[in-house]
């Protein structure tokens, strides 16, 4: 009687995972920001802001919800 052969896990080969999202600079962010968003005055001081908290690369989501937080903080 012959042995049944199992396919092995081996031989199937793993597709490598790709980000859904880039880290991008906080250069990139404010210039891709000020295509939908005309309030440059708020975009340098968000960038501003960033850059003096040492935050000059991140997603982009993580960006965005740094933004609205920063809009929406009082003066």
């Amino acid at each position: 009687m012959a042995k049944a052969t199992q396919p092995e896990a081996a031989s199937v080969p793993a597709q490598p995972v790709e980000p859904a999202e880039y880290p991008l600079s906080l250069e990139e962010f404010c210039t891709r920001l000020s295509v939908t968003d005309k309030r440059v005055e708020l975009i340098g001081a968000f960038a501003h802001a960033e850059t003096r908290a040492g935050r000059i690369k991140a997603l982009a989501t993580e960006y965005a919800g740094r933004y609205r937080a920063f809009v929406n903080k009082p003066a």
